[in-house]
């Protein structure tokens, strides 16, 4: 399997992106990684909120493609637990997808255009997170995810 996380602009704390960065190390033991950045809009006060979700949204789009399996993180989406992100990466797996798309939105959110073109939307909790914390939540819950499809003692 071939994971694409698709992340708007760069990430603004050092330690966020190094501990993202130890935990991508990580997943390639399992999966093959890709963390694809998308140029996050500058938000400022003549250009509307929903003005940069379009636009970003529009080079989110680009990026993946139409025809790609995309799973987008939203706070309105299914939440899951650790064991149920492992075993919908494992239904992943026995559908044999083999791109999936991932995507954390920037300081604004997404588009209603990228949200309705993914396949599945989640949520990483009811609470909400900053986008670069987000970032590093992901992966740490992916690395945790095929841990637990492997039996491996990471999750215990």
């Amino acid at each position: 399997m071939h994971i694409h996380l698709v992340f708007v602009g760069k990430t603004a704390f050092s330690d966020i992106e190094s501990a993202i960065e130890r935990y991508a190390k990580r997943l390639v033991h399992y999966c093959k990684l890709q963390i694809h950045y998308v140029k996050a809009e500058k938000i400022s006060t003549g250009v509307g909120v929903q003005v940069v979700r379009d636009r970003e949204g529009e080079r989110i789009l680009k990026v993946t493609g139409p025809d790609s399996h995309l799973i987008i993180l939203d706070q309105r989406g299914r939440q899951l637990d650790s064991g149920g992100l492992s075993k919908f990466v494992e239904g992943l797996i026995f559908s044999a997808v083999s791109d999936v798309w991932i995507v954390v939105g920037g300081p604004v959110g997404l588009s209603a255009k990228v949200i309705e073109s993914g396949r599945d939307v989640l949520s990483l909790s009811k609470m909400t997170f900053p986008h670069d914390l987000a970032r590093l939540m992901l992966v740490e819950q992916l690395y945790r995810a095929f841990t637990i499809l492997k039996g491996e003692p990471y999750n215990r």
